[in-house]
């Protein structure tokens, strides 16, 4: 029996679900709870493969992937924004899906009619807003009319409003973030590179070194889900490479360190002139040195070791 399941070529909406929700959980405020954001995440990645599972299902729209990749962003982010307006106007949680529903429902009819109308994406955007702050207003409402809320509960859902808070913020790190040199901000951006998948505690101690400028940049390039899609390798690792070198030399000398930097010295160099220099040297030290190459463990103190490798850089460096 054939399988007639219908697909969108490069459109897969448990895989663009998972993605939008994996972003949504990254940039979730501080002030949202752990249980609160797992709400938020789940609700995100539920509506969002519900809304592409329909538009895949839907022969009669014949979209493409970036079409339905379109609608399914709007219900996402729409999904993330109006969750954390019901959770700081603190609406009770069995009243809090319904809602979404209804909103997720609005933008799903609206963002597909303007995306089949072939509406350019900065009309569309205004657009879904507009019919958003409705549907959430009414709902609120309803609620309200019911008896399930008081209008204080009410008043303060109807004016909350997450993606004015967030669009601020952005505006208020840019503008902070316009007072620097490009060479600092793109220093910055390639330290959230380095850093972001570091554990939380460590991220901490690394941001509270820097002034509140520079913190406020780095912790908007740490949130920023597509960061290492946006910094050019290349520019990065020369960013970095540049940071290490204003870095203080570390007060605990290993051996372990200093054998890694005498390989990096050693291997990198033609040998006669690695003999060549130590050639006058102790014998404890001429075996250490070429230990690199003979694969011999020779123990020296560390701080000797260290001596020698700074010895052999400076004698190269003239070579």
């Amino acid at each position: 029996m054939a399988n007639d399941k219908r697909v969108i070529e490069g459109f897969n909406p448990q895989d663009f679900a998972k993605n939008l929700a994996g972003q949504a959980g990254q940039v979730i405020p501080a002030d949202i709870q752990p249980p609160d954001k797992k709400f938020i995440i789940d609700i995100v990645y539920k509506f969002c493969v519900l809304s592409g599972d329909a538009l895949v299902k839907d022969a009669a729209l014949n979209l493409n992937a970036a079409q339905a990749s379109l609608i399914t962003q709007f219900i996402g982010e729409w999904s993330f924004h109006k969750s954390i307006d019901l959770l700081r106007a603190k609406i009770n949680p069995e009243l809090r899906e319904g809602v979404l529903q209804r909103v997720a429902f609005t933008v799903f009819e609206i963002a597909k009619q303007a995306v089949i109308k072939k509406m350019p994406q900065e009309q569309i955007i205004p657009l879904v807003e507009h019919h958003v702050n409705t549907c959430f207003k009414q709902a609120i409402e309803d609620l309200k009319s019911k008896g399930l809320i008081d209008e204080k509960v009410s008043d303060n859902a109807i004016h909350q409003s997450n993606i004015d808070v967030m669009a601020k913020t952005q505006a208020q790190s840019e503008a902070v973030g316009a007072n620097m040199s490009d060479a600092k901000i793109l220093k910055l951006a390639s330290l959230a590179l380095l850093i972001k998948n570091f554990p939380e505690e460590k991220v901490k101690n690394i941001i509270a070194k820097f002034n509140k400028p520079e913190a406020q940049v780095l912790m908007q390039y740490l949130q920023m889900p597509d960061l290492d899609s946006k910094v050019d390798k290349d520019i990065t690792a020369r960013c970095i490479s540049e940071m290490r070198k204003t870095l203080p030399e570390p007060k605990f000398i290993s051996l372990e360190r200093c054998y890694r930097k005498l390989y990096k010295i050693v291997k990198n160099s033609d040998k006669n002139t690695i003999s060549n220099i130590i050639k006058d040297e102790r014998p404890q030290i001429k075996d250490f040195v070429l230990s690199v190459y003979y694969k011999d463990e020779v123990i020296i103190p560390a701080k000797v070791a260290l001596v020698v490798c700074k010895y052999l850089e400076e004698k190269l460096a003239v070579c």
